[in-house]
């Protein structure tokens, strides 16, 4: 006498009798942006025109299955990392076998970056002392970029400072302050004040 026990997930139970099958829309493979690896912590990902979410593999991809062809916005939300949006046109994934679409995470200020980081922190307020979220901060003559999150405090990473670098930021693109990264080390340029 032979006992087969069903395969059970949190979502189905399925019988030997039963078969499933999906199709696989696509993929998402989510980037560190400072690491360049797979991303950390919890993060939700879903589809914005179906509020559907995906499922993530053992793998570390986030799946979409059966969606019909058509355009679709995959957000993406973290506690460690600003929102991202994507829009994906799946008849316009050019691998069918592989259809892997990468999003990049930027880093919020409460990401556990390492000790031993190169980072420039502030702290944006307006005139009023109201905090600033959304608020850009770029580094002059650089792609080094990041925005304020919601209590107006924002996080630059760098990885090609030796020693030190006298930089200037521009924030919201109209105030300049001027600062030294130091390697390994976190430098603060406080509170801003903004018109």
């Amino acid at each position: 006498m032979a006992f087969s026990a069903p395969y059970e997930t949190d979502q189905y139970i399925a019988y030997l009798d039963l078969v499933i099958t999906t199709t696989l829309s696509f993929a998402v493979m989510l980037i560190d942006d400072l690491t360049k690896k797979e991303s950390i912590g919890s993060i939700q990902v879903k589809v914005k025109e179906t509020d559907k979410k995906a499922m993530k593999n053992p793998s570390g991809y986030y799946l979409f299955t059966d969606l019909k062809a058509g355009t679709y916005t995959v957000r993406v939300d973290s506690d460690l990392y600003f929102s991202e949006e994507k829009t994906v046109n799946i008849a316009s994934i050019p691998d069918k076998k592989n259809p892997i679409i990468k999003i990049i995470l930027i880093p919020r200020p409460a990401y556990p970056f390492p000790k031993n980081a190169t980072l420039v922190r502030g702290k944006v307020v307006s005139n009023s002392k109201n905090q600033v979220d959304g608020i850009s901060v770029v580094v002059k003559g650089s792609d080094t970029k990041n925005i304020t999150d919601s209590r107006g405090e924002f996080v630059l990473y760098f990885k090609d400072i030796i020693k030190e670098q006298n930089i200037t930021l521009e924030i919201n693109r109209v105030d300049e302050h001027s600062i030294t990264a130091k390697e390994g080390k976190t430098a603060s340029l406080g509170i801003i004040f903004i018109a």
